[in-house]
Order: structure tokens, then C-alpha cells, then sequence
């Protein structure tokens, strides 16, 4: 093993985390990057003026027309001045200019400068409105020929017409029945919520804590049901969700969408359909749950995205459980991260452990990469529920489109030549009506590459349709960016970015997995922010792409057919982005538990009332796609079976989900695999009726709050057995618990997986479940439990692969059955064969000695540990081991590990295990001292991820491109007494003795070796004294003290922490509050 001085040089990968809807993940899926809904004023016009800063006045088109008469109009005048919305963002940032720029005083006063300039030049205006927020500008009324004078004056920076609006009259709040809603009701009685409510489960009274971006809480339907939260990223009280902002506003000059996924995901769980100015609403799965919003997620200047560090993260669930949350929402994750001890699902594990019910995103990664094992962090968590996504019943339309042979001048000089087939993936909320928007006679066709901004440079594409590639950027990306550039439709062809360059399409004849249509991944459905969009096969598309560049003096026309068929799909289709399992654990253990509706979710959008009180939510409302969409759902199913069953566990609510959740199969009638639908489409019409539960008998080790292992029992909802060698007997224990007072009686039985689906890119057909063995044991000869009511009955699964078997994945589920109840059913998976399958993300099976080490200390505590790995990469010389911090930062390098040939030249490293040995704290960061030596430093006390970075070097450290391979474990360094003061907060027990005589002490403390414990602080001395003695009684009344008790170590007084402990005093007894650490520290 070598350390290199040159590893300095390699960079480190962004390990930031990033919201799980497809903003993050996949362009197939990516949230709109215009993220307001306000209606927008601002349609593509020409420049009137250039200012001294060489920006030039812009004049709505619609104004432009209208300035030859004197008609009086309003107008909104926007100045060059950053609004006040702006310098608080700036001010957070560090940027003074900008603050300074957007102060309210300094807005006020360029105002009136354009006031007084229109008067001196003799414009007759009034004043309508001022605004200052989100917008520095005025609404006047003017004579329209006075427009362009407007314009010269000084700090003008654009004239739009005031648009008019016109509420939808609505009497009353909208009926929450389902008859005829007008809110999106397939994906509600897809998983049986209408069936709930009418039980009347509505999640009244309880809490679910939304970690995400933020929330627009101002929303109509939201408003009611937000009770409060934190912001973690901005460490403030107001998890607001960021306002958009243009290039101008932007400190960074580039331009942002503003947040809005935590929106969307809030009103999927707790809408209230309570919005009186549009005629859609948006109502929740548990509408009556109370709302907190944990912001942990948001910009990220670097990637333009929301993010947030595990830190953040971190910080937002340990509020979200200290203020009593029932339900954690967590839409978010990294797909990078595969441990099942991270330090997020450190975090999740106990919060899980404390009887909060997690529910977390699974990802949408398996579109990118590896197609199994594509779930990562914290829905790794073998304890909260991770949720895929499934398609739900949707109206789809084809359309064909006619290609024709046109010269430069739009003459037809040939006939029709090439039809091709497409599918509707796209458009406008109530605009259906295809033929009539686009027409069918034969329309300029506009090639824009992938769709980027830099893509519609000095291409004209109003009126015309844009042709693009799938790649690099967001469907609704493509679709905001032609839309707002005046397209009348948009062609999507299936394909990618060109290797080696994200800023270019592949036009190749053939692009492997791409050539088709981009089918299921591509569908929309309709949205306020759309135009006309279609899914094209890619072959096809980039066909006429290739056409398009080699004849750029002629135009490319296709004409629309007059009719879009209209097909209906049942929904209940895996989404091809959907991460698939399985865990990374020992067992290799089913993810995810369950899928839920996650392709075209219509929620709640962000309109930023905060920012603009004037602002519009009459279309606040977007469908986006991803498993941040499905996730919702599920938490709002638990909230809904919690209200029913406020004694459950974490454990019977998941398993509830589960055993009653309906299994899904493909278009073509295939059962989807274990590692897909996990126990299939949650269903909660089912839920809600069962009385009992099936579950596994799990013993698991996970990693406490101090990074020490702790062994639990994890009640699951699936059975994995692993990797199991033919011929050799495997079982795992179950149990059926009988939660009802009525006696109950399953018949048990075991179902095989003869056909499952598998990885769409390699397919592989279904082992023959014929060599596979599997029996009940424990099960009487009737085949019949029976569990009294209040108890369970515990059983045996048990596999045993014949001799003969193939090496594969096998699988099957436990089926229970009672006749008038809900059928329970619980999945099972058993790999077959000698090793372990290779993940595809070419570092895999990580085992660390230890995971807390205590560097020096002198108590034979662990002081190193040694971290082993398969490399099953075969293109890599190096591979690195980085000390990464909770906000995601690299710190150094802690140990490199490579193959030197006698020249010094980095060679292949052979697939195999192999191990750093000695972990101790110690890294590298490529500071070095005078002789030119590499500094070695020391990691300070805390939890850290380990990062194992394999690539492909050069002798100088250059990366030579290619794959580079990632995996994450975590360490945690400490310092005995530190731990021993923190365990001993942690079982700290006040007992109040002593109320009555006078200079004794009022409690009785703990006696713990190696601890110290003392009253160092009283709120009322006239009563207790600084040192816990009684002073006095009242004489009458109550009096309330709160004594400071100091824990410290005997060995080291300086390690030491605070608990607080209240005392009641009265005359006569009353009763004492009970104090523990966990719950008063301080």
C-alpha cells in the first residue's frame, strides 16, 4: 500500500444530498425549473434603449403595439435596483453589495428619482401601485404613446402590461367529497385513501415533520394545516420555501427557480382542498394531519439544484423527533451512499427506535446506472419504510406526424416522404385540443439540441415546433425553455448527451437502451407551465437531427395528423426510475418495502406569497414525477392507520403497508420482482381491515448514537436469506400477531415466483423455482394458526436450494388466509450460489473492525480500525480512502492503495478483497512542510464518513477519465470520558427527596463510577441554594425552581454537561415532575 503525495491533485466528488424527485436524479423527471406558477407577463420582445451598463429596456411586445395611440394603459415598471427579497438572500450570503443596493430606503428613493424624472419630462402618469419585495417597480397608468419616453428614463429596466385577473367565483370551500372532485382522485383510490376517510381517518390530531426544501405555507390549501417547523439550512424559524430569482436579481448572476419540492410533497400528505380561487385543488392523503416543515434542502450555487449536507439532514430529524412527530417524511437521499449505517440512517434508526414511523424516498437512479442495488442513503434504513414509485390510471394520446422535402424559400419541392408515430407526453391543464393548437399543415421544425439555453441561441423558434434530445437537462426544463421562447410544441427523441461532452447531443444511428421511445419515463401528463410535447423513438429523432445540421439553408417541416387517439392506462407500472434493491446489507435485504403513485403527481407549487403579498394561487399546483412523489403517500397512509391504531408500533404500521399491499405486474402480465415493488402497491382499503400482522423475527446490528454496534430486533416486513451455497438448509423465524380481542385462524402457505421481471438492459430469465425447497416449520398439521387475541405465533421459514440449482435470485412470498380478512402476504428472496453478486458500482461488501475508535486513550479501547472491500472494478490503479465531514466536505486523505510496477508507474488493480489497515484518525490534506514533506494531521473528535474513491490514474495522480467507483462506511472518534459523561446524561434520573428540611439536599443523585454529579445552579436561591440545599418553604402558593445539575468526569472535570431539573415547592406535598437526561439536557 502506497500513500501519494500526488493524490493531492485528484478532486473530490460533490457529496452533497439532493431531493429525490427527478430534479436531482434524472432528466426524465426533473421538477420545472420555473417553479412559480404566477401567471408570467413576460413574453419573448424586442429592446427598446441600451443603458449605461449596456442592459437594454424591455418592452412587451403587446405594449409595443399599442404606442402609437393615446389610449391610456397600466403598465408595470420594473427599475434597475435589487428588490428587498434579494438583499435578505444576499445578506445571508455574505454579499454587501446587494444588501446595501436593495435596502427599502435606497428602493424608496430610486422610485421617487422616476417619479420626479417622468414628471419633468412631462409624462402624465398615476401612480397605481409600489412594490419593493420581490419586485422594485411601480404599476402606473399611462397615455401608451408615452411608453417609449418611459423607457429613456434613467434606471428603467423593463415596461410589461398589467395583465388582468379574474377570480373563478367560488361561494363556499370545495366539497371534500369524492363523487366529483375537483382535485386529482385516481392515485388517492388507487391506495383505498377514499376508503379511510369514509371510516373517517382523516390523520386528525396527529403530527408529520416534511424534511425537505421548505414549504410554502401561505398556500391555500397548506395554510391550515402548517403548524410550524425549523430551518435547518438557514438555522432560523422559518422554513419558507427560496424565491425564484432572474439573472438580474441573482447575487451569482445566473438565475434561480426558487424551491418548491417540499411544497409538492407537503400536499400530497395534508392538502386541504381549500383554495377558493382555482378550480383545482389539492387534497392530502391525511388532509386533517397537522404540518412541520424541516428545512435541510437548499441552492446550491455550484449545481443550481437544492441540496443539503448530511449534517443538515441530520439536524432536521432530530427536530422533527424532538417536537413529537409521528410521521418523518424524507424525500431526499444520495444515491452515492449505500451504507445501512450511515450517519443519516444512524439518525433514521433511532428516531424509528423512539417510535417515530420514518418514511423515505428509495430513488430514482435506475435509469442511470447499475439497475440493481440503485437505492442509496438513508433509505438504506433496515428499520423506516423506503418507498418506489408506480404509474397511476392516466389518460394517454398518440399522434403521428408527417415529415416533407421543403427547399429554403418554404417552397414544397417533393412530396410527403416519412411518417412517424409519437406519443403525447405533455400540455397545458385543459388544453386537449391538439388539432386546434398546432394545426396540420406542415410546420418549421427548429433542431435545438439538448434543449439548454445555449442551444436556442440565435434560433428563432416562435410559432415553430422544437425538435430536442433527451439528456443533461430536465424534461420540463427543454419544455420551459422552447415555451418561453414562443414554441408551439415541443419533440422530445429518446437518446442522450455525446460521450466525453454533457453540452452536445449523441446523434449516432443507434444509442444503446435508447432507441425507441422513451415511453413510461417520459410521461408528464398536464401542467399549467406546458405546450404540446411528444415522446419520439430516438432513432427516428435523431435522424431528422442528423437532416437538420447537414442542410442548415433549408427548413425542416413536419405536418400533425388530425387525430390524437385517446388510450386509458390502468396505472399500477413500475416507473422506470424507480431505485431498485436490494440493501447493501449482509442479507442482501428487499428494498423497497412498498411503491406507491409516484409518475404525474399533480400537488401544491409554491406562488411565494411571503415575498409578493399580491401574489396568485389560482395555479399554484404542478405534477412532477419521482419517488419524492410516491414517498408522501405512504406517510400519509401511516398517518391514517395511526389514527386508527394509536397503539401500533413503527413495526405493525409498516408491516400493515405491507402484508396488505396489492401485487403489480408489467404491461405484458410479468409479476414485478422483489427487488422492484418490494411487497407491492400499498393499499390502505386493506390496511384498515386487518386484525393481524406477519412479520420476521430479525436480529440486526446497528450502530447507536455513539457509534457503538447495538444489537435489535427488526420485525420486518420481507424475509432475505442472502447468499445460500446449494444444498445447504437456511430459516428464519416469522411470527403472525393476532392485534385484535377476537380469537383468529390463518391457513399458511407458500407461494413460488415462477416469472419475475429483471434488469430491462440484461434481461435474465427466472431461475426454476422447481429447484428450491421451501417449507413452513411450526405450522400444526392443519395448516392452520391460530393466535389468541394480544398474542402472536411464532414459525419457521425454511429454503434449502437443491444440489443442482442455478445461481441466481429466487423468490416467492409466505401467504396467510382467513376467510372474510384482508389475505396477508409477506415476500422473500434467497440468492443462489457461491459469491455474491457483483452491485456494478465496482466497490462493494465494506466490513470495518470497528466503527469508534478512541485515539491515545490508555483504557485498552480500540485505537485503530481496519476497513475491508471487494473491488470488483477492473479498469482502476488507485483506489483512495477520504475523511469526509457531515456537511459533506473532504477534509484528506486517509490511506491510497495501488500497484506500482519498478518504475513507479501505477498498474491495474486485480478484482479482489483488500483492506486499509490501521485507521487511526491520521490524514493527509497536501499541505507540506519546509523540506516538502506531507503534513500529517489529525481528525478532532467526531462522526465522519470514509470515502473509497477508486480511478484511473497517471504516475503524476492525473485522472485518465473513465468510471470512477465510490463507497461510503462511517467512523465515529471519542474520547472515553467524553462517552462515559454522555452515557451518563443519557441515564441521568432525578429523584426529589427532600422539600421539607431545611439545609438538606432537595435531590437524591445517581452514583456512577467515574462520574461526578452536582447541583451547580438554582433559578431561585431564596428557595434551593446554588449546591441543591433547601433555604426555605413558601409559605403559601407553589414555587417553581429549576436546579442546574453538572455531570462530570472524576477523571477529567473539564469533560463535563449540564441537565435540568425542576423542583415544586409548596406548603403542602405536591407531586414532583420526573427528570432524564435525554429529555432535559441542555
Amino acid at each position: 500500500m502506497e500513500n501519494y503525495s500526488f493524490l493531492k491533485k485528484i478532486s473530490a466528488a460533490s457529496l452533497a444530498f439532493a431531493v429525490l424527485s427527478t430534479t436531482a436524479f434524472t432528466q426524465a423527471f426533473a421538477a420545472p425549473s420555473d417553479s412559480s406558477v404566477i401567471h408570467r407577463l413576460t413574453p419573448e420582445g424586442s429592446p427598446s434603449k441600451t443603458l449605461p451598463n449596456g442592459h437594454t429596456v424591455y418592452i412587451s411586445p403587446k405594449l409595443k403595439n399599442k404606442t402609437k395611440s393615446g389610449e391610456e394603459v397600466r403598465v408595470i415598471v420594473q427599475l434597475s435596483g435589487q428588490p428587498v427579497a434579494v438583499g435578505k438572500y444576499a445578506a445571508k450570503q455574505g454579499i454587501s453589495s446587494f444588501t446595501n443596493e436593495s435596502a427599502e430606503s435606497t428602493i424608496a428613493q430610486e422610485q421617487n428619482t422616476f417619479v420626479s424624472g417622468a414628471k419633468n419630462k412631462g409624462i402624465g402618469m398615476k401612480v397605481n401601485y409600489r412594490y419593493n419585495t420581490v419586485l422594485n417597480g411601480l404599476e402606473i397608468s399611462v397615455p401608451a404613446n408615452q411608453i417609449p419616453e418611459l423607457a429613456k428614463l434613467p434606471g428603467v429596466k423593463s415596461i410589461h402590461e398589467s395583465a388582468t385577473y379574474y377570480p373563478i367565483p367560488v361561494s363556499s370551500p370545495v366539497s371534500m367529497e369524492t363523487d366529483n372532485p375537483n382535485y386529482d382522485i385516481a392515485p388517492l383510490k388507487q391506495i383505498g385513501a377514499d376508503a379511510a376517510w369514509v371510516k373517517g381517518y382523516t390523520g386528525k390530531g396527529l403530527k408529520v415533520g416534511v424534511i425537505d426544501t421548505g414549504v410554502d405555507y401561505l398556500h391555500p390549501d397548506l395554510k391550515g394545516a402548517y403548524k410550524g417547523g425549523y430551518d435547518s439550512f438557514e438555522q432560523d424559524a422559518d422554513p419558507y420555501e427560496e424565491p425564484p430569482l432572474s439573472p438580474a436579481e441573482d447575487p451569482y448572476g445566473t438565475g434561480f427557480e426558487g424551491t418548491s419540492h417540499g411544497t409538492h410533497v407537503s400536499g400530497t400528505i395534508v392538502g386541504r382542498a381549500a383554495n377558493p380561487t382555482s378550480d383545482i385543488v389539492q387534497k392530502g392523503v391525511a388532509y386533517e394531519a397537522d404540518l412541520y416543515v424541516y428545512k435541510v434542502l437548499g441552492r446550491n450555487p455550484e449545481t443550481g439544484r437544492a441540496s443539503g449536507s448530511s449534517a443538515q439532514v441530520i439536524d432536521g430529524i432530530e427536530r422533527a423527533v424532538k417536537d413529537g412527530m409521528n410521521v418523518i417524511n424524507l424525500s431526499l437521499g444520495s444515491d452515492a451512499e449505500k451504507d445501512v449505517n450511515s450517519p443519516d440512517v444512524v439518525a433514521i434508526n433511532n428516531a424509528v427506535l423512539g417510535g417515530v414511523i420514518a418514511v423515505i424516498a428509495n430513488g430514482n437512479a435506475a435509469d442511470d446506472g447499475p439497475y440493481y442495488y440503485s437505492l442509496g442513503s438513508p433509505a438504506t434504513s433496515q428499520l423506516a419504510i423506503s418507498v418506489g414509485a408506480v404509474t397511476s390510471p392516466t389518460n394517454h394520446y398518440t399522434a403521428t406526424v408527417t415529415e416533407a422535402a421543403y427547399a429554403a424559400g418554404s417552397t414544397v419541392t417533393g412530396a410527403a416522404y416519412a411518417a412517424y408515430d409519437l406519443n403525447v407526453m405533455a400540455w397545458e391543464t385543459g388544453q386537449e385540443n391538439f388539432a386546434s393548437l398546432i394545426g396540420t399543415e406542415p410546420t418549421d421544425v427548429v433542431y435545438a439540441g439538448l434543449g439548454a439555453e445555449a442551444d436556442f441561441e440565435g434560433k428563432d423558434v416562435a410559432g415553430k415546433v422544437v425538435l430536442v434530445s433527451r439528456g443533461s437537462f430536465a424534461f420540463v426544463d427543454k419544455i420551459s425553455s422552447a415555451k418561453a421562447r414562443g414554441a408551439k410544441a415541443v419533440i422530445i427523441f429518446n437518446g442522450n448527451a455525446a460521450a466525453g461532452d454533457a453540452a452536445a447531443a449523441d446523434l449516432s444511428e443507434s444509442v444503446p437502451g435508447r432507441d425507441g421511445h422513451i415511453g413510461s419515463a417520459a410521461f408528464l401528463g398536464d401542467g399549467f407551465d406546458f405546450v404540446p410535447t411528444f415522446d419520439m423513438k430516438g432513432t427516428e429523432g435523431r435522424a431528422l437531427a442528423r437532416k437538420a445540421l447537414a442542410s442548415p439553408n433549408h427548413t425542416l417541416k413536419l405536418a400533425f395528423g388530425a387525430e390524437y387517439p385517446k388510450t386509458s392506462s390502468a396505472g399500477d407500472t413500475m416507473a422506470t426510475f424507480s431505485s431498485r434493491g436490494p440493501n447493501v446489507d449482509a442479507d442482501l435485504s428487499i428494498k423497497p418495502d412498498v411503491v406507491a403513485p409516484g409518475v404525474s403527481v399533480l400537488s401544491t407549487w409554491p406562488a411565494f406569497g411571503k415575498f409578493d403579498p399580491g401574489a396568485s394561487y389560482q395555479r399554484a399546483y404542478n405534477r412532477i414525477n419521482g419517488t419524492s412523489m410516491a414517498t408522501p403517500h405512504v406517510a400519509g397512509l401511516a398517518l391514517l392507520l395511526k389514527q386508527q391504531h394509536p397503539t401500533w408500533s413503527t413495526s405493525d404500521i409498516r408491516a400493515a403497508l405491507a402484508n396488505t399491499a396489492d401485487s403489480i405486474h408489467d404491461e405484458n402480465g410479468t409479476l414485478y420482482d422483489v427487488y422492484s415493488q418490494g411487497a407491492g402497491r400499498a393499499n390502505v382499503a386493506n390496511a384498515i381491515r386487518t386484525p393481524a400482522l406477519i412479520k420476521t423475527i430479525e436480529p440486526i446490528t446497528i450502530l447507536d448514537k455513539y457509534w457503538n454496534p447495538k444489537a435489535v430486533t427488526n420485525y420486518g416486513s420481507s424475509v432475505s436469506f442472502g447468499l445460500v451455497q446449494p444444498g445447504k438448509t437456511v430459516q428464519k423465524e416469522l411470527e403472525i400477531k393476532n392485534l385484535s380481542k377476537q380469537p383468529l385462524s390463518y391457513s399458511a402457505k407458500v407461494v413460488l415466483h415462477p416469472s419475475v421481471t429483471s434488469d430491462p438492459t440484461a434481461p435474465t430469465a427466472t431461475p426454476d423455482v422447481n429447484n428450491l425447497n421451501v417449507q413452513l416449520i411450526g405450522i400444526p398439521a392443519s395448516g392452520k394458526l391460530s393466535p389468541a387475541p394480544g398474542t402472536a405465533k411464532r414459525f419457521y421459514l425454511s429454503v434449502t436450494p437443491k444440489s443442482g440449482a442455478a445461481q441466481g435470485v429466487y423468490e416467492g412470498e409466505v401467504v396467510m388466509e382467513s376467510a372474510g380478512l384482508p389475505t396477508l402476504h409477506l415476500p422473500f428472496a434467497v440468492h443462489v450460489g457461491s459469491e455474491k453478486p457483483s452491485t456494478g458500482f465496482g466497490i462493494q461488501e465494506l466490513e470495518q473492525t470497528e466503527s469508534v475508535i478512541y485515539p491515545g486513550n490508555s483504557e485498552d479501547l480500540p485505537v485503530s480500525t481496519d476497513l475491508s472491500f471487494r473491488l470488483s472494478a477492473k479498469d482502476i490503479n488507485v483506489v483512495d480512502l477520504w475523511a469526509v465531514g457531515l456537511d459533506d466536505v473532504p477534509i484528506g486523505i486517509i490511506d491510497s492503495l495501488s500497484n506500482l510496477s519498478g518504475s513507479g508507474q501505477p498498474r491495474l488493480l486485480e478484482p479482489g478483497v483488500y483492506s486499509f489497515e490501521g485507521i487511526d484518525g491520521s490524514y493527509v490534506d497536501g499541505e507540506q512542510d519546509a523540506d516538502g514533506s506531507l503534513v500529517v494531521k489529525y481528525l478532532e473528535a467526531g462522526t465522519y464518513k470514509l470515502l473509497l474513491r477508486a480511478q484511473l490514474v497517471d504516475s503524476l495522480g492525473n485522472p485518465l477519465g473513465g468510471s470512477v467507483y465510490e463507497a461510503y462506511s462511517s467512523l465515529r472518534l471519542s474520547d472515553s470520558e467524553s462517552d462515559r459523561v454522555a452515557r451518563a446524561k443519557d441515564a441521568f434520573k432525578a429523584k426529589v427527596v427532600n422539600t421539607r428540611i431545611i439545609g438538606q439536599p432537595v435531590l437524591q443523585l445517581p452514583v456512577t463510577e467515574g462520574i461526578v454529579y452536582k447541583v451547580t445552579n438554582s433559578t431561585s436561591k431564596a428557595y434551593i441554594d446554588n449546591s441543591g440545599l433547601l433555604k426555605l418553604i413558601p409559605s403559601s402558593g407553589i414555587v417553581n425552581v429549576e436546579l442546574t445539575v453538572t455531570i462530570s468526569s472524576a477523571k477529567d472535570p473539564s469533560i463535563k454537561t449540564t441537565v435540568k431539573v425542576p423542583v415544586v415547592l409548596s406548603k403542602v406535598s405536591v407531586s414532583q415532575k420526573t427528570t432524564s437526561g435525554s429529555a432535559a439536557a441542555q
